[in-house]
């Protein structure tokens, strides 16, 4: 029977709906069983929000031990998740509960994140309303990660101006089209993940880098990366109390970047590392004996040089919004400079440890402003390259 008029249309748009109209959500995780059961509670109460005919399925991937184990197993059985163990690395969890999923639809959220009852729904009504766009396959969907009460946890609050710490969680409140998404909080459909390879197993580090290598191979495979800012989940802060948890949180990702340096080399340049530099200076200091003094003198003022210029940088852009004045101000940015120093150590460490020491001077672009399309209604930073070329 052909169907005309508004009648047609009617049709047409129960076949956009059905064509994605359930989803399985996969978390990778290792203890931190209360946070685990505040996550599954909040995707319980999502699942509860769909509407009739659409499903959803949620599956914990986890290697944790001992009483977190029982009790990670127990927040499963009560919210009716399924509990998986999974290896130690987060992307081959990722791929274990991928692989055991049901659905056509995959949403990845992380287990410190707390869903928003309407998450499940918007992820999927995403999918199909822009099955495909400018004849571009969108084949993901990127949500805002927002960080609940930042401003009342101190540590969170000191890095929030920071030009590296998961930046990429705000892109999808900017923009409509992304290279790649940050999988706290990331929907893709099955079929084109299996067919992609879904994440590399084998990074450098147990989380961190192979969101991104993935992201860019799904671009790479002619596949688009919506941004959406209704799919929102919000971020926890106490899975990180302490400013030092951000030194290594950044360090990780600093190690991550040389990972995504060699899995894509040609996304990555020359960029100057002031941790590098001063390591080089130590190093000609310990071989010419005699420049010892000289060599030890500039690596010190090369340390201190950029630190300062780093730190004037981040309170410039800090303090129109923080409130601060005077020297509150000064040692949030100097802690918030010494955090996204970390990033520049992991990066050295990793080079050096790799035996590709010409690696701690090069930098992967995780922002290329031309394969980010602003979104009309949102408007993107007023500086896109400056704010979020570098994040992590």
């Amino acid at each position: 029977m052909t169907v005309h008029g508004p009648a047609a249309a009617a049709v047409g748009e129960v076949e956009m709906r059905s064509w994605l109209s359930s989803v399985s959500v996969v978390v990778p995780t290792l203890g931190h069983p209360d946070a685990v059961r505040r996550l599954l509670d909040s995707l319980r109460a999502a699942v509860a929000a769909l509407p009739r005919g659409r499903e959803a399925e949620l599956l914990i991937v986890d290697d944790s031990q001992g009483a977190d184990l029982a009790d990670i197993q127990k927040a499963c059985h009560a919210t009716g998740a399924v509990y998986l163990r999974g290896p130690r690395n987060v992307g081959a969890k990722r791929n274990t509960g991928v692989a055991r999923s049901r659905f056509p639809l995959v949403l990845f959220v992380d287990s410190d994140c707390v869903a928003t009852p309407s998450l499940l729904n918007d992820h999927i009504d995403a999918h199909n309303e822009h099955r495909a766009t400018d004849g571009e396959s969108i084949a993901a969907v990127a949500g805002p990660t927002v960080v609940d009460g930042a401003a009342q946890a101190p540590a969170w609050r000191t890095v929030q101006h920071s030009v590296v710490v998961n930046a990429p969680w705000n892109w999808p409140l900017h923009y409509d089209r992304l290279w790649w998404g940050a999988t706290s909080n990331l929907s893709v459909r099955k079929d084109v993940f299996e067919r992609i390879g879904g994440f590399d197993e084998h990074p450098y580090t147990v989380v961190g880098g192979e969101d991104v290598d993935f992201g860019v191979r799904l671009h790479a495979a002619g596949h688009r990366t919506l941004g959406d800012p209704r799919a929102v989940v919000m971020h926890a802060t106490d899975g990180i109390t302490k400013l030092s948890q951000f030194h290594r949180k950044l360090f990780l990702y600093g190690r991550a970047c040389v990972y995504n340096c060699v899995r894509q080399p040609e996304h990555a340049g020359w960029s100057f590392n002031p941790a590098s530099a001063s390591g080089a200076l130590a190093v000609t200091a310990v071989l010419l004996p005699g420049a010892r003094r000289t060599a030890a003198g500039a690596a010190a003022a090369v340390l201190a040089g950029c630190f300062v210029r780093d730190t004037v940088k981040l309170l410039r852009r800090s303090r129109p919004a923080n409130g601060m004045a005077g020297g509150r101000a000064l040692r949030s940015a100097v802690a918030a400079t010494s955090v996204d120093w970390s990033y520049h150590l992991g990066i050295a460490r990793e080079a050096v440890v790799r035996g590709r020491p010409l690696l701690s001077m090069k930098r992967f672009d995780y922002f290329p402003p031309h394969l980010f399309r602003p979104a009309a209604a949102a408007g993107a930073p007023s500086d896109p390259s400056r704010q979020e070329r570098n994040a992590s």
